[in-house]
């Protein structure tokens, strides 16, 4: 399996629309390759499993492989509460374990994005010497992450929502152990997954260019990370490789103004669920008239730039 690109993800039944449009983004854009897709759950219903099943195996011919992770494992890692993030996102803290020992080397990816690009360049990306290659988080700036994990700033502070895993180097070193140990000994974290993985890599990670992880954060006026990156980000974010919808606000929801947010529509009409849409409440529609006045005078500005 190790000849194709080898794709993980975590999911739950609900998010099956979502994933299907993010693995459709991806083999739209890479035709030549072959993929096996790994997916990780607590358990999926017949149907979503047929829906899958259908867009990746009938429509392009890729492999793939169901998980269903031992509800026992994901108990010992607590839920992020009062959050968009769902528990299954704790699945990727085991993914070294799960997969089988023969895939040493795997791309981790959310279910909330969409892949724009090309992915043969990060896949060959050489990790040997590193346990993971992954993007600064949009909020790295803030010095809470820093005091919560009580480690130097001066690592910054990923975003696990794409990371090309070494399962070579989790394995030989206990991750996934390693992550309930640190749970254990921190009851102060925030997103949990992402912190453990942070806790424990931060000084480790190989960091990716930006365009490989565009988040929310990154297409505001006043972009949410460290003054450091924000000149190499002005260009990579103008040809985006992954778009992440991180935050509450995704694209299957009325009130997201991400400026790439018809990029998500425009893989989810090459799926079975093509044309849906959410349903924008006249109340927004009235606020959304207003603001462009609004905008048109430079009487206030957007929160987002224009791409």
């Amino acid at each position: 399996m190790d000849e194709a690109i080898n794709i993980a993800l975590n999911m739950d039944s609900i998010y099956v629309m979502h994933c299907c449009t993010m693995l459709c983004s991806i083999f739209e854009n890479n035709r030549n390759n072959k993929f096996c897709i790994h997916i990780i759950s607590e358990g999926l219903i017949d149907s979503v499993i047929s829906d899958i099943k259908e867009l990746v195996e009938i429509k392009y011919n890729q492999g793939l492989f169901f998980y269903t992770i031992d509800s026992e494992s994901l108990k010992k890692i607590p839920q992020h509460e009062n959050s968009h993030i769902s528990q299954a996102a704790n699945c990727r803290l085991f993914i070294a374990d799960i997969l089988p020992s023969k895939i040493t080397k795997v791309l981790y990816l959310d279910c909330d994005l969409i892949v724009d690009s090309s992915l043969e360049s990060l896949w060959k990306m050489d990790i040997s010497d590193f346990p993971v290659a992954v993007v600064e988080d949009m909020w790295s700036s803030k010095k809470d992450n820093y005091v919560r994990l009580n480690y130097n700033k001066k690592y910054g502070y990923f975003n696990s929502g794409v990371m090309l895993i070494n399962l070579a180097w989790w394995r030989e070193k206990c991750i996934s152990k390693n992550c309930i140990e640190y749970m254990r000994e921190h009851d102060n974290l925030k997103f949990v997954d992402q912190d453990i993985l942070n806790g424990l890599l931060h000084d480790r990670r190989k960091l990716l260019p930006l365009r490989w992880n565009v988040q929310d954060g990154f297409l505001r006026r006043k972009p949410k990370i460290r003054k450091s990156n924000i000149e190499s980000l002005k260009s990579e974010i103008k040809h985006p490789a992954i778009i992440h919808f991180t935050g509450s606000r995704k694209p299957w929801d009325y009130d997201c103004l991400n400026p790439y947010r018809e990029r998500y529509f425009h893989y989810l009409d090459m799926t079975k669920w093509k044309g849906t849409r959410p349903i924008m409440p006249m109340k927004f529609k009235t606020k959304l008239l207003l603001d462009n006045v609004l905008y048109f005078f430079y009487l206030k500005l957007h929160k987002y730039i224009k791409v």
